[in-house]
């Protein structure tokens, strides 16, 4: 959980917090999702890639799908400085030494790039979802 802004280098790398180092390990999966990035660490993305396998399976992800999540999927490896570097082919839509936000987002670390972080979560509409589900769940 929580949300931090770090600069996505020259070279792709990004500093990951304290608190989500200790959660990813020395290694993770970052897989592309639309605009943003997810990243795993191996135990979790290990259940989500069995879970695509069984959607895979079942119907309910067809293969071309199937393939591009595969293939935009990335293992990465914690450096010393606390950095994970970030294959270029998936940062489409990041700029190069640019902030990006890492967000905790309970089983995974979202990467986004930064303008569109803010302009999805910082709305008056975003606020009033937020008050609306909690209305709704009874907290």
């Amino acid at each position: 959980m929580g949300q931090y802004e770090h600069t996505l280098d020259s070279k792709g790398r990004v500093v990951l917090p304290p608190d989500f180092r200790e959660v990813l390990g020395p290694r993770g999966y970052v897989v592309r999702l639309g605009e943003r990035l997810g990243l795993w660490d191996e135990r979790e993305y290990s259940m989500v890639a069995q879970r695509w396998q069984e959607h895979r399976t079942t119907g309910h992800l067809d293969a071309v799908t199937f393939r591009k999540l595969l293939s935009e999927t990335q293992r990465v490896k914690l450096d010393s400085a606390g950095r994970i570097t970030i294959n270029k082919s998936l940062l489409d839509g990041f700029d190069l030494g640019q902030p990006v936000v890492l967000s905790g987002s309970l089983n995974r670390i979202e990467i986004w790039p930064q303008e569109l972080y803010h302009s999805v979560h910082d709305s008056a509409q975003a606020a009033a979802n937020v008050s609306a589900a909690l209305d709704r769940i009874g907290l």
